[in-house]
């Protein structure tokens, strides 16, 4: 879906650079049910998620970095979710949603949005979202404990 598959492609393009050992890279744009099992699975120590989402308050191309709140939504917000899900629609607010309800998420847990531009379906980014894709790339690296260039800084200091 053009910008809003932003989560998807990044990852994509995530996954042929080298990470360190400790940092798994996975498409989460799924069922927040799956994502849920998932995290309870691994009891991650840090979770960094990566999407597009319209929060009509940016212009396109806007990227947003946040601590996510962990207090849980109210049954009625994770029901609406739910119900939402079951219909076909699945976003990251879905899967925060559900999480948070849960306690899936560490205390570590950032959100890296960008603002879309262009909602409906449809092939590749608009340009204010492809120019996004270096800054949430140097972002995440920032998150995992890596400059700019990919090197992990634990691997700079040991040598």
């Amino acid at each position: 879906m053009r910008d809003l598959d932003f989560g998807t492609q990044f990852v994509r393009r995530m996954e042929v650079l080298d990470w360190p050992d400790d940092v798994l890279v996975e498409d989460l744009s799924y069922a927040a049910h799956r994502v849920l099992h998932l995290l309870q699975e691994l009891q991650p120590a840090k979770v960094v998620l990566v999407g597009a989402m319209p929060r009509f308050t940016d212009v396109a191309g806007t990227v947003r970095r946040y601590v996510l709140d962990l207090s849980p939504p109210s049954d009625e917000e994770v029901q609406q979710r739910l119900g939402d899900a079951a219909g076909g629609t699945i976003d990251l607010d879905h899967t925060l949603a559900v999480g948070r309800y849960w306690k899936a998420f560490p205390e570590d847990t950032v959100v890296i949005e960008v603002e879309p531009a262009d909602r409906t379906f449809g092939l590749g980014f608009t340009d204010s979202v492809e120019e996004a894709m270096e800054p949430v790339l140097a972002m995440v690296r920032e998150e995992v404990g890596m400059d700019k260039d990919g090197v992990s800084r634990a691997e700079v200091s040991g040598s």
